[in-house]
């Protein structure tokens, strides 16, 4: 999630930017329950970014390595 800073917005801004990121305000509830950003694929809610963050992140353990040859030396 980004952060707002109080030197570039007003009140008013910050205040709006914290009720539509704060999931116990009923604005952010209301933004999630509209259909027109459900059904938008632009619009990005709290699941989306956890997941893309998710698939993003580099995995502990390679997926696939190639057998090595044995020797009978």
């Amino acid at each position: 999630m980004g952060k707002v800073s109080g030197k570039t917005h007003t009140k008013e801004q910050l205040d709006h930017w914290a009720n539509l990121h704060n999931p116990n305000n009923k604005t952010y509830r209301t933004d999630a329950d509209n259909r027109a950003n459900q059904m938008n694929p632009n619009h990005r809610t709290h699941q989306k970014t956890h997941n893309a963050n998710r698939r993003n992140k580099a995995h502990w353990m390679p997926l696939w390595a190639p057998d090595y040859p044995e020797y009978d030396d």
